[in-house]
């Protein structure tokens, strides 16, 4: 089977790798093109950013530092930063629907 690229996005309130996600995403190709395992986490898949990278994930994107005054308050919105990683597993093969 061939290799596929699966990717993880962890969703944090600080840019440093070993800040725990507040929320994450999966897009995993090797499991094939159907979605049968979508469940809803309560426990992010890694405790941080630098424990999936000893895991084997690769980085491919991290979100730069915003300069923040304590004046700006609290900020609504979308999580500010993000860590994508990537990794190549081998395509699992799809089971036939019974």
């Amino acid at each position: 089977m061939p290799k596929v690229q699966d990717i993880l996005v962890l969703f944090q309130t600080s840019p440093a790798l070993d800040v725990v996600p507040s929320a994450w995403a999966r897009y995993e190709a090797s499991k094939g093109t159907g979605i049968k395992d979508l469940i809803e986490e309560r426990n992010p898949p890694y405790k941080n950013a630098m424990a999936a990278m000893r895991d084997g994930w690769q980085v491919i994107q991290m979100s730069e530092y915003h300069q923040r005054s304590e004046a700006d308050g609290y900020e609504l919105g979308p999580f500010p930063y993000q860590t994508v990683l990537s990794r190549f597993r081998e395509m699992q093969t799809e089971e036939e629907d019974s």
